[in-house]
């Protein structure tokens, strides 16, 4: 009776054994396939991943590119309209611009004053205009406004060469001989090859400037030779 419960037990225990081998085989085998399955996959997740944040960066250039052609497209469109205010400004001043030319030849300068106020009315950002305007209050007398309206053709166009000269010019008129140098330096220190390429129209050739500046001539000539 012993001798078959100890067979039944061995029995048991093989069979018991049997049955934990093979669940560790299948467990092996289903955490294999598992990682044959699941590697594929994790290796497509962070490819897609990688194709998701190379996307995102595309769409954040391309949003930026979209802002800066916006922002041009704004600055060339003001640019536009600013440059048709220009042309229509100056179509509607010609008329007065050529009135005040004539009164000036006319030497009837208060007249020539009145015309080119006119033109600088309907064309106020021409600084061409306010030089005339300031030859002609120089010879009507008006010193303080030749200056105050050549200086400020000069901010306007820093560029306008003749218009140091011809500042210098009032200056020199109006007894204020240093500030004519003081002028003359300042436009050579910001467009000297310029400068220096027209300064033998007046320092040399123009006798109106010669008698004004007279005094400071001598000067004026050695500033331009350095």
């Amino acid at each position: 009776m012993s001798k078959n419960i100890n067979q039944r037990f061995v029995r048991s225990a093989w069979t018991l054994l049997f049955f934990q081998l093979t669940a560790a085989a299948v467990a092996v085998a289903v955490t294999a396939w598992a990682t044959f399955r699941v590697q594929p996959l994790l290796a497509e997740k962070e490819r897609l991943e990688v194709e998701v944040k190379e996307r995102q960066e595309q769409v954040a250039l391309l949003k930026s590119a979209q802002e800066k052609a916006e922002t041009e497209y704004a600055e060339a469109k003001n640019q536009l309209n600013h440059v048709r205010s220009e042309l229509k400004g100056a179509r509607e001043a010609t008329p007065a611009l050529i009135e005040g030319i004539h009164a000036f030849h006319r030497k009837r300068y208060q007249l020539a004053i009145t015309h080119y106020n006119e033109a600088l009315r309907l064309n106020p950002g021409d600084a061409y205009i306010y030089n005339l305007k300031s030859y002609s209050q120089f010879k009507a007398g008006d010193l303080t406004g030749a200056i105050s309206t050549m200086s400020r053709s000069l901010e306007m166009d820093p560029t306008y060469d003749w218009g140091y000269f011809d500042l210098a010019r009032y200056q020199c008129a109006f007894g204020a001989g240093t500030d004519a140098v003081t002028t003359l330096r300042a436009a050579l220190e910001m467009r000297q090859p310029f400068i220096k390429r027209l300064a033998p129209v007046f320092l040399s050739e123009d006798g109106e400037f010669q008698r004004l500046c007279a005094e400071v001539l001598n000067e004026m000539r050695s500033l331009v030779s350095k």
